[in-house]
């Protein structure tokens, strides 16, 4: 119980480091790892950034890594229900015990800094992966990359998934820009994997490629061809041609086919690190990865009776993708869309691409400081011929859906991770069951 409430007490310290908001910049997670000893320098690890799959893709690499045998560090943001969701070693999340003795450590030089949540959470993270002697880390970027927390370390990969506009109050609206802080964790010497990108955002990373040693680029080394898709998973096969080898039938627990594009970048950087490291890469723990793979949040069915899926989609290309997945495995005449989203996305984008295929709309706000007005979402979808429900509490939001569903209808919650984690906390009090 002591454990317990130091454990709360520090996650209440961190959750307070909010006020600093999001302050880019490498100063203060250089100071706090300097503090503690340069603990990410002790370990190799494999630097990912992007705007969407970047979460799919590094825990794809990291399962593939731990399922060989090596242990496995995994850095992520944000959570959804855990803090320790953040922080895990293979199957394991941080440990509670760990976080409050090492808050007590970092407390006052944190204060003194007036550093953030993620330079805090970034330190804490790679100070615990070298306490385990973790074998190497997967590190995903916060946002943006060039002057992200995780910016500090020297990866021996780096991972672009693809690049498009999200955070505009961070990194602007501008595409270029975007892509170019993004293709900033490139350094010197590294290996570079890269998923399909916009032919601008390709343009700036050619700046960037004459660091890399050596680049494989998706849609050069691999050809995939889609087999089955429905909301039960991903069958594809797909033809490495570097190594001139097939793989059939593959089924992934993942739905969408960019999610067969993520991992498959996954793939490509796995297994080059293994042969790296002369460890034998083995065909069936690749499949056993895809099959068995869970990251809650993306398109998840958290519901059979009624049919409800959670998807964290939050951004313009996000919902793009997501919604050609739904397009093609629901009908859409009987579907109920729950909406919240964040004040710096592309919002009337977003309504603009929903508003044709959902006619049956209730709108709600993430539980977050940066949530956008409901009665903005209301008044767009109106603007775009639809009308929509603004309930501002997310569970009364929730319980209004699953009370005004037929028995064949499917409700979709989009659009925060701050949504989906709000309501994943509650769900099982409803009595719902994904059996």
């Amino acid at each position: 119980m002591i454990r317990e409430d130091k454990y709360s007490k520090t996650l209440l310290a961190l959750y307070d480091l909010q006020k600093f908001s999001i302050k880019m910049g490498l100063d203060n997670i250089t100071h706090l790892c300097e503090y503690l000893g340069n603990p990410h320098r002790s370990y190799p690890s494999i630097h990912i950034a992007g705007t969407n799959g970047k979460g799919s893709t590094s825990i794809l690499i990291q399962k593939i890594l731990a399922a060989h045998g090596l242990k496995t560090g995994l850095y992520t943001s944000p959570h959804l229900v855990d803090f320790r969701e953040r922080i895990r070693i293979n199957e394991d999340l941080i440990d509670t015990e760990f976080i409050p003795v090492l808050w007590a450590h970092l407390a006052k030089r944190v204060d003194d800094l007036k550093a953030t949540f993620f330079d805090a959470t970034t330190a804490i993270a790679f100070k615990y992966f070298q306490d385990k002697q973790v074998d190497i880390a997967v590190i995903e970027t916060g946002l943006g990359g060039r002057l992200d927390s995780t910016n500090i370390i020297q990866p021996a990969a780096v991972v672009l998934t693809p690049i498009d506009i999200d955070h505009v109050k961070q990194l602007g609206s501008d595409l270029r820009n975007i892509a170019s802080e993004k293709s900033a964790i490139i350094k010197e010497g590294t290996t570079l994997f890269t998923a399909g990108q916009h032919p601008q955002v390709e343009e700036v990373i050619d700046q960037f490629r004459p660091r890399a040693k050596s680049e494989y680029r998706l849609n050069r080394v691999i050809r995939y061809r889609i087999i089955s898709s429905s909301p039960q998973g991903m069958v594809f096969e797909f033809f490495d041609q570097i190594r001139q080898e097939n793989f059939a039938n593959v089924r992934l627990n993942l739905l969408g086919e960019f999610q067969i594009e993520n991992a498959l970048v996954a793939y490509l950087c796995s297994r080059w690190y293994l042969e790296n490291r002369s460890i034998r890469f083995d065909h069936d723990k690749l499949y056993d990865v895809f099959t068995r793979i869970q990251w809650p949040g993306r398109m998840q069915q958290i519901s059979k009776h009624p049919l409800i899926y959670f998807d964290v989609s939050h951004n313009y290309a996000g919902f793009s993708v997501t919604l050609d997945f739904i397009r093609s495995n629901f009908d859409l005449a009987s579907a109920v869309l729950l909406l919240g989203l964040l004040a710096d996305k592309e919002y009337e984008r977003i309504i603009q691409l929903l508003a044709p295929d959902f006619n049956r709309i209730v709108l709600t706000e993430p539980n977050s400081d940066r949530k956008l007005d409901g009665n903005i979402l209301k008044e767009l979808f109106s603007k775009y011929g639809k009308k929509a429900d603004f309930i501002k509490d997310i569970q009364n939001a929730f319980d209004l859906c699953i009370r005004n569903m037929g028995d064949n209808d499917t409700m979709f919650v989009m659009g925060s991770h701050f949504l989906i984690g709000e309501l994943s906390k509650r769900v099982q009090e409803k009595s719902l069951t994904s059996k």
